[in-house]
Formats: structure tokens, C-alpha cells, sequence
């Protein structure tokens, strides 16, 4: 599985509780703020979601997307 780190930077108070936090370093610091510089090592802990008291990190898991014809047979079959 791989998922989607996105930070707001506007919200990022530049504490680096999330870099201290997360095991798979996917963070690091620049220009005073937290950016998610290895997202694609992200494992979906949301260790940093939770320490992150401003509310700049936002993680999701990324699906894959199905065409309407995929969706439909897959309907079918099920």
C-alpha cells in the first residue's frame, strides 16, 4: 500500500515533532518548515497526523482508481 502525505504549510508552526516521530523519515525541515521529502516511504502510521497539534499533516491512502467499465464488471462478478 502507499499513501499520500500533504502538509500545509501555512498551518506548520515549524516544531519538528513530526520529524522526531516518524520511523520511516519521510520529513524533513526547510526554510523553517516541515516538508515531506521521502512521502513515497510513508507507511501510514499517522504518528505524525496525531503529534501535529496545527493540524498541517493530512495522510491518506492512495486507491486505485477503476475506469466505469472495471467498476461495473467487478459489480457483475461480485
Amino acid at each position: 500500500m502507499s499513501f499520500v502525505v500533504e502538509l500545509d504549510l501555512a498551518k506548520c508552526v515549524g516544531c519538528e515533532e513530526c520529524i522526531e516521530i516518524c520511523t520511516a523519515e519521510v520529513f524533513e525541515m526547510r526554510n523553517g518548515k516541515s516538508a515531506a521529502v521521502r512521502a513515497k516511504d510513508c507507511v501510514g502510521c499517522l504518528s505524525c497526523v496525531e503529534i501535529c497539534d496545527p493540524g498541517a499533516i493530512k495522510v491518506e491512502e492512495k486507491g486505485i482508481k477503476l475506469s466505469d467499465t472495471c467498476a461495473a464488471l467487478l459489480r457483475d462478478i461480485l
